[in-house]
């Protein structure tokens, strides 16, 4: 595994952009870590399979004596960045931190600053029009995921760590325990916060995609990834959304879409907005889609003819959820569409150690990242890591 560190220069806020002709400023995760003044070191690892991905840290609070606790580390959702983490004082990472973990923040391949390593082959930052989308959920975990948890256990010298994910970063993290059951041993205890695997209840707006399935498939025909945009950690409607005070009923929407209701919004997380969709392979996408479509939690669907090529089946298989052993604790929301109770039941009904499930009334999907009300959950979430019983 190729390790390197990367120069951290003006807060991470400039990066040398694909074709390293020119530099255009970013809204990156750093600059949220160190505009409310906690450390911040930036890393970048080599996956099994040469994709390269990238973590930021906050070795210690900005309270304290600097001392650095047990590390846990923080998986992000579908079309997002570690951001999701750090969007206000309230988020997850600075609770973490100031209850005395060692906290990382992961950015799957080609996510966040994901994006901007150099190839360590080439020592070059390669264009994304000229990397491999062929990835799908499973590399994300049984790569990306392994990869970043044995670096943080190699560089802390802790045996174990504690890991997190949001909603599709969630799905990563099953995958992850399921697909390398290994792993479990280096797990002490799992936080799944909204999780997605079964999406039978999914989103019912999507109806129409159900019925029309081709639309899904039509507009995604020949592309690898998705959005295609020039800056996608500085996206023009997330500047209007902080910058123009006419913009901000018309963002609270966007917010309210994305969610899938309405339920009050702290304005400050607007900034996610900045950054978000970032790109995506196409096969992830279709994944997703997949899942929604049945009444199932398994691998990428590549047909009969190339199911028996990549699994022996003509269906592919399903993911051994039971061999998910580490202790877990499940954060979800009554009114949630997305990740809605009824699937998060079955979900828990198929895990074999789940220690406590915590159902928030107040709180959308997003409500996680974006309600004003987030920080009684994250001190919850913090008791249950601290509780040794």
């Amino acid at each position: 595994m190729c390790i390197h560190k990367i120069p951290y220069v003006l807060a991470c806020t400039v990066f040398v952009i694909y074709s390293q002709l020119h530099l255009v400023f970013t809204f990156s995760t750093a600059d949220q870590i160190i505009g409310n003044g906690y450390p911040v070191e930036t890393y970048a690892v080599e996956t099994k399979d040469h994709y390269m991905v990238g973590l930021e840290r906050i070795p210690y609070s900005k309270n304290g004596n600097k001392t650095i606790g047990k590390p846990i580390i923080l998986l992000h959702g579908l079309y997002g960045t570690s951001m999701f983490y750090t969007l206000s004082n309230k988020s997850l990472s600075f609770i973490l931190s100031d209850a005395g973990f060692d906290v990382w923040l992961l950015n799957f391949r080609l996510a966040g600053i994901s994006k901007y390593l150099k190839n360590p082959k080439t020592n070059v930052v390669t264009p994304l029009r000229n990397i491999s989308w062929d990835f799908s959920f499973d590399e994300l975990g049984i790569y990306d995921t392994t990869a970043a948890i044995d670096f943080i256990l190699n560089k802390t010298g802790y045996s174990t760590l504690h890991m997190g994910g949001y909603s599709f970063g969630a799905t990563i993290c099953l995958i992850a325990l399921a697909e390398r059951p290994e792993y479990n041993k280096k797990i002490d205890k799992l936080v799944l916060i909204v999780p997605t695997a079964r999406m039978k209840y999914y989103d019912r707006r999507l109806i129409i995609l159900k019925i029309f399935p081709f639309l899904f498939h039509r507009t995604l025909k020949g592309r690898e990834y998705i959005p295609k945009m020039k800056h996608p950690d500085n996206q023009w409607f997330g500047n209007q959304c902080k910058n123009k005070k006419y913009m901000k009923l018309i963002c609270i929407f966007a917010m309210d879409i994305l969610q899938g209701n309405y339920l009050s919004i702290d304005y400050s997380t607007i900034d996610i907005l900045k950054t978000y969709p970032q790109p995506t392979s196409v096969k992830v996408m279709t994944h997703y889609y997949q899942l929604i479509l049945a009444d199932y939690f398994r691998k990428y669907d590549y047909g009969k003819i190339g199911n028996i090529k990549h699994y022996q089946s003509i269906t592919p298989p399903s993911y051994d959820l039971s061999q998910i052993t580490a202790a877990t604790y499940i954060y979800h929301s009554k009114y949630d569409v997305i990740a809605p109770p009824k699937d998060i039941k079955w979900l828990i009904q198929r895990l074999p150690n789940v220690k406590n499930v915590t159902m928030v009334k107040k709180f959308s999907h997003m409500g996680f990242a974006t309600s004003p009300y987030l920080r009684p959950i994250n001190i919850l979430i913090v008791k249950h890591l601290l509780d040794n019983k």
